[in-house]
């Protein structure tokens, strides 16, 4: 047998705190598309910069996204594995 290092528990809440921060990225790139299309100024920098803005935004929310859920994902299995570990302890 193996001497475990870790408690499911925190790491049930290292992967929960990964979520909150994809949800909270989610919900700045909504803020700043609002700030986006309440600023005044038009004229083709703000094209530009709105479309290098998309751009970027896409690749980041999209590696972000795979990286973070892949995360959780093999954060829960952990957590359900020293579940079971605690449980034979008992």
């Amino acid at each position: 047998m193996f001497d475990v290092k870790a408690s499911s528990k925190d790491v049930r809440q290292l992967a929960s705190s990964l979520k909150r921060y994809q949800d909270e990225m989610k919900q700045a790139s909504k803020s700043v598309e609002k700030a986006i299309a309440a600023a005044n100024w038009h004229d083709r920098q703000k094209d530009q910069f709105v479309s290098r803005f998309h751009d970027h935004n896409k690749q980041v929310s999209r590696f972000v996204n795979d990286q973070v859920n892949e995360m959780v994902k093999s954060l829960t299995a952990l957590a359900a594995k020293l579940e079971d570990i605690e449980r034979m302890k008992m």
